[in-house]
C-alpha cells in the first residue's frame, strides 16, 4: 500500500486510467450488442473512479504539508476511511466474483464458437475471458490491501 502523497497521487492516476479503459471496454460490448458485459465493463470504471477518490483523499492525509494533530476531525476521518476501506474491500471482493463469472461465460461462449467454426469469435472470447481474470486477481489483491487498511485503523 503506498505511503507517500506521490504513491497515492500516482495510485489514483492508475485508477482514472484502468476507469478509462473500462469504458472503452463498456463502448466496446455496447457495439457487439452485449449489453451484460457493457453495464459490467460501465460498473467497474465506477469501481475504479471510487478508488481514485479514495487514493486522492489519501494524498491528502499522507502529505507532509499538513500536520494532524488527533482531534475529534481526525477521529472522525480514521472512522469514515476505516468504513470506506471495509466498503471498498467488499466491493471489490463481489467484482473479482462477477469478473470470474464474466470470465466463465466468455469461456463457455468460446467453446460454442469452436463448435460452430468461428475460431476468430472463440479467440476474441478466450482473451476477454483472459482479461477478466487477470481483472479479477487484480480486484482481490485491492480488497486484500483494503482490508489491511482497515486492520491497521482499527489498532
Amino acid at each position: 500500500m503506498p505511503d507517500s502523497a506521490a504513491d497515492h497521487r500516482d495510485a489514483a492516476r492508475r485508477h482514472e486510467m484502468a476507469a478509462e479503459s473500462h469504458e472503452r471496454a463498456s463502448r466496446f460490448w455496447a457495439g457487439k450488442g452485449d449489453q451484460d458485459r457493457a453495464e459490467l465493463q460501465h460498473e467497474m470504471a465506477e469501481y475504479e473512479r471510487h478508488g481514485a477518490e479514495l487514493e486522492r483523499r489519501w494524498a491528502e492525509l499522507a502529505d507532509p504539508a499538513t500536520a494532524h494533530r488527533a482531534t475529534r476531525a481526525d477521529q472522525l476521518v480514521t472512522r469514515q476511511t476505516r468504513q470506506a476501506a471495509k466498503k471498498t474491500s467488499v466491493l471489490l471482493t463481489q467484482l473479482a466474483n462477477t469478473l470470474m463469472r464474466s470470465a466463465d461465460l466468455a469461456e463457455n461462449d468460446a467453446e460454442r464458437s469452436d463448435q460452430a467454426g468461428r475460431s476468430n469469435d472463440a479467440a476474441e472470447e478466450r482473451h476477454a475471458a483472459k482479461r477478466a481474470r487477470e481483472a479479477a486477481q487484480r480486484a482481490r489483491s485491492q480488497a486484500e490491501e483494503w482490508q489491511k487498511v482497515d486492520e491497521k485503523r482499527s489498532r
